[in-house]
């Protein structure tokens, strides 16, 4: 189908309003059609024509119908149309033989010809030479392929202007089945003018790349991508593969000369590249043979499609990074060795009269740290104005080569505090100073003054301290006989200085042979000896060590007899008292302040199965855990160092099978206590007597319930056979009576009120004795109970569990009151739609749950005088030793738990 210019389509639109006017026209001559003819047709005839009008008016609905179909399509085709003629993209159509039989204004604009001298021609003669073939190609691979094909060929226009165009192309069917290819054109002119442009680009990129001299990589996602050849000459590698895809840290050692691992400091320059676009750093590499080589690595960020790559040049800097460490190290040297001998340097010209000295010099002399020289006036300004003159004359006197002199003196800093100097200095020869220079090193030596005075200070006080105090001092030869004794203590022995000079230690005081012993191998000593003086015990502290250094033994004694003798009688004291503690039937453990044990007597251990010894000196933690962690009792505790007597009773202790009451008594009057005293007796029969007691009151509660229960049963029974044999028959009788005497209204409200009056006799004799519950059980009575109750006053749902076997008549008798009573609550006062009972019987226990969707109510309110009935339930509960719970709120309804023990049968 050839194209057509816009207007010849609009020419020939249909009216769908007209056609619609012109059915309405027919419809109404259908009107006239559709009336009846004469009286005298036959009836047959007239039905034809009914017929015949009804078909009329189908195919009139039909064709109204097909106008607008046809007005819809006609519709779509103009839209498609006007989509083909001014889509951006050219269309057309070809046949196998290449002739083009239909195509758009692009198309025809894209070739720069007018549309009617395309349609005919062969669109490949608008294809390079060059392509032509690959063009044919790919017509006949749309012929013989259903898929879509795409092609990007050289096109050029009449006026031979080249451009480049992007075919795709599926085929298709004409309209008589012959099949066609359709194609659309999209010019690619530009696109790939900046193909071809990049491509150049990259081309002598790629030739810089890997030409030049320095060595050059690229790494994505800090990744090695690809190098040049000096790269891999500077890593000593022979091919790419070597390197490529592995990290940047590769061929590196572990740690950085910093101590930062490879990897990550090589993460951290990516990170910095790509944040700043560049980046600059020195690295440690490995050569392929071992050997450590420095780098300066230029790092630049390449932007690209998804991420960056990253272009980086490497320059061999080994020689000049090692002849810099080198001389950072001996500058370091150098300076680590004036700070270890705290040295400052003085360099004086002699001829200039210029002084320089260093940051630690300047100190010395007390002046700031400044660049620059000084003159030698700067420098005698701070000496000493005793030691200037001293000190003039010993540099005048020095000439050059002369061995270096000595000098110490002192100065005066700001502050007015003196320090002592200690410097060797000598003169040297230079160009720049005929007159010579002074190198000098100075030190500070006013600590080394200060401690030889200390020291001297402190020998005055050892000789003072040994010619006053209780004290002597010893020296020994390496075969223990005394080199020098001396102190004021020597007079407890009635000797004088140094009286035993010469003589034996082992023989002076064989007492003191194995210690003396062992301080003479090179052991250091301490020990109490004793020694008998006019029958007198007369006690020594010794403490001893081995001078290697003068290879004697040095002994320094101190007279504590007066304390030993405190000791002893102390010591009897305490054995005194532990024999009173131990005799106590009672277990006496003392604790101090912080928790550690100071005392634990015999019946402590026999309550623990500790003994003192493992207990003694250790924590409360570590011994007894079971009170230490116990908060209640450390509460306790803490109150009994604040000054309080309090008690634990009953406590089950983890190494004890009883129970002790422990008091807990202050070791002191004052507060805070030096510690607490705890005294625990033993109450374990005496809470048996307890259990047993209240065990013999439980159980004489039981048979009391079982008595008021059983009576209580009766007294229902006696009552409901009163109501069914007194008041049921006297209502059967004059119910009889009624049926006796003519119908009337009268009559029949009379039976129907008797009738109401038996029903709740029946009702009032059933539960005042469930008859059921003796013949049939609990599950069956509580069913029935439920059964009984209406369910427009209440639903209730029950749950029966753990009930097959049989409970004690008494409880089971208890739990239908109870659950009956509760019920009774919920209809009276709960204004409930809906009821939950749940009965369950396991391992020994009755649970019983009572839930509604009434009203609820406050809990607290059940104490008030007004309760709402739960006060007999309460009471039947606790005779039976259960217990019960009741949760409630208004407008939450309301639920009753109560668990009841099963007794022993």
């Amino acid at each position: 189908m050839h194209s057509l210019p816009p207007d010849s389509f609009s020419s020939k639109q249909p009216d769908p309003q007209g056609a619609l006017a012109a059915l309405r026209v027919r419809a109404e001559r259908r009107h006239l059609v559709t009336q009846s003819e004469l009286p005298q047709t036959r009836e047959e005839v007239q039905r034809l024509i009914q017929e015949l009008q009804i078909h009329q008016i189908e195919l009139e609905m039909q064709n109204e119908e097909l106008l607008l179909a046809q007005a819809e399509a006609e519709n779509s085709r103009l839209l498609y149309l006007d989509l083909y003629e001014f889509a951006p993209v050219g269309y057309c159509t070809v046949r196998a033989d290449g002739t083009m039989q239909q195509l758009n204004l692009c198309l025809a604009r894209l070739l720069h010809t007018v549309r009617a001298q395309l349609e005919g021609r062969r669109l490949g003669l608008f294809v390079a030479l060059a392509h032509r073939e690959q063009f044919t190609n790919f017509i006949a691979l749309i012929f013989r392929n259903s898929q879509r094909q795409s092609i990007t060929v050289e096109m050029h226009r009449p006026d031979g202007q080249p451009i480049y165009v992007r075919m795709e192309g599926v085929q298709a069917a004409d309209g008589v089945g012959r099949p066609q290819a359709r194609l659309a054109l999209v010019d690619v002119t530009e696109q790939h003018q900046a193909m071809q442009a990049l491509a150049l680009s990259e081309q002598r990129f790629r030739t810089l790349f890997e030409e030049n001299q320095d060595a050059m990589v690229l790494l994505r996602d800090n990744r090695f991508i690809n190098c040049n050849k000096a790269a891999l000459n500077l890593l000593g590698l022979h091919h790419k593969k070597q390197l490529l895809g592995q990290h940047a840290a590769a061929m590196s050692p572990e740690r950085q000369p910093g101590g930062q691992l490879s990897v990550g400091l090589a993460d951290v320059w990516w990170q910095q590249t790509l944040s700043r676009g560049h980046c600059r750093y020195e690295w440690c590499r490995t050569r392929a043979n071992g050997q450590e080589f420095w780098e300066d690595i230029v790092q630049t960020s390449i932007p690209e499609a998804g991420g960056n790559i990253v272009h980086a040049t490497w320059r061999d800097i080994t020689a000049a990074k090692q002849a810099a460490i080198h001389l950072r190290e001996n500058e370091q040297r150098l300076r680590q060795a004036l700070d270890v001998s705290a040295l400052g340097v003085i360099d004086w010209n002699l001829t200039s009269d210029e002084l320089y000295w260093d940051e630690r010099a300047r100190t010395i002399f007390g002046y700031p740290y400044e660049p620059g020289s000084y003159t030698s006036a700067a420098a005698l300004a701070r000496v000493h104005p005793h030691d200037q003159t001293r000190l003039l004359h010993l540099i005048q006197s020095l000439s050059p080569g002369q061995t270096p002199a000595e000098i110490e003196y002192r100065v005066v800093r700001p502050s007015g505090e003196e320090a002592y100097v200690s410097m060797v200095g000598q003169i040297v020869s230079h160009p720049s100073a005929p007159g010579g220079r002074l190198l000098g090193l100075v030190r500070d030596i006013t600590t080394h003054r200060a401690a030889d005075l200390e020291l001297s200070y402190k020998n005055r006080l050892l000789q003072h301290m040994l010619a006053h105090m209780p004290v002597l001092l010893a020296r020994l030869t390496p075969a223990g006989r005394y080199v020098e004794m001396v102190g004021a203590g020597l007079r407890q022995l009635n000797l004088a200085d140094n009286e035993l000079a010469g003589h034996s230690i082992f023989e002076a005081f064989p007492a003191f042979t194995e210690p003396v012993r062992q301080l003479l191998m090179g052991q250091e000593v301490s020990f109490l000896g004793p020694v008998v003086v006019n029958e007198e015990s007369v006690y020594f502290q010794n403490y001893g060590f081995f001078d290697t250094e003068r290879n004697q033994g040095v002994v320094f004694a101190i007279d504590v007899t007066e304390n030993e003798r405190r000791r002893q009688q102390l010591q009897q004291e305490q054995q005194l008292m532990q024999s009173l503690l131990d005799s106590s039937i009672d277990a006496v453990i003392a604790i101090g302040a912080d928790l550690r044990i100071t005392s634990w007597n015999r019946q402590s251990e026999h309550f623990t199965s500790i003994l003192a010894a493992q207990a003694v000196g250790r924590t409360m933690s570590e011994v007894i855990p079971a009170l230490a962690q116990n908060a209640e009792f450390m509460a306790l505790f803490d109150r009994a160092l604040a000054g309080e007597t309090v008690q634990y009773l009953s406590w089950a202790g983890r190494y004890f099978s009883g129970k002790l009451d422990l008091n807990l008594v202050p070791l002191t009057s004052t507060a805070p206590a030096a510690g607490v005293l705890i005294l625990a007796r033993d109450v374990t029969q005496r809470e048996q007597l307890v259990a047993e007691t209240t065990q013999l009151k439980l159980r004489e509660q039981q048979l009391v319930l079982s008595a008021i229960l059983t009576t209580q049963e009766e007294e229902r029974r006696r009552i409901a056979e009163a109501l069914h044999n007194g008041v049921g028959q006297l209502l059967y009788a004059t119910n009889l009576h009624l049926d006796q005497l003519p119908p009337s209204e009268q009559v029949r409200s009379c039976k129907q009120i008797l009738k109401e009056a038996v029903r709740a006799t029946r009702n009032i004799s059933f539960e005042l004795t469930p008859g059921i519950l003796e013949d049939f059980g609990l599950p069956t009575a509580l069913r029935e109970l439920t059964k009984r109750i209406p369910t427009s006053s209440l639903r209730v749902n029950m749950q029966l569990t753990g009930l097959e076997n049989p409970l004690p008549s008494t409880l089971q008798t208890a739990i239908y009151r109870i659950v009956q009573e509760l019920l009774n609550n919920v209809m009276k006062h709960a204004q409930a739609q809906q009821a939950c009972v749940t009965v369950a019987h396991q391992n020994g226990v009755v649970q019983v749950s009572v839930q509604d969707d009434g009203i609820g109510f406050v809990v607290s309110d059940l104490k008030r005088p007004h309760g709402i009935g739960l006060a007999g339930t309460r009471n039947r509960i606790e005779l039976l030793g259960g217990q019960l719970h009741i949760t409630s709120a208004p407008a939450a309804g309301t639920t009753v738990n109560l668990t009841v023990p099963v007794p022993a049968q």
